[in-house]
């Protein structure tokens, strides 16, 4: 998602979800807040949620702020991000199928 006009200050908004070993959900939300062409700072929050990895983003996102998601605690949350930069970040801005590690 997108919120601004990008020759200005703007934000781009990353959704990702993570199957944890319990079988747990994990949606991440990356915001990034940039000035033009340059990231300025970016927050990461993580949810337990009930989205089903291969449920189409729109159906998540349509009853996502309907309910109340928990947030995650610390550990899981530190856990995601870490996984998520090392990881995934160069790839951020590409809609991907599952993939398995």
């Amino acid at each position: 998602m997108f919120g601004g006009e990008e020759d200005k200050n703007h934000e781009k908004f990353l959704f990702s979800f993570f199957e944890l070993s319990n079988k747990k959900v994990v949606s991440l939300m990356i915001a990034e807040y940039w000035n033009k062409d340059k990231l300025i700072n970016d927050e990461y929050d993580s949810f337990f949620t009930n989205h089903q990895l291969d449920q189409p983003w729109d159906k998540w996102w349509e009853s996502t702020f309907k309910k109340n998601l928990k947030s995650t605690d610390s550990e899981t949350h530190e856990f995601i991000k870490i996984f998520f930069k090392k990881t995934l970040y160069s790839n951020r801005y590409y809609e991907t199928n599952i993939i398995k590690y």
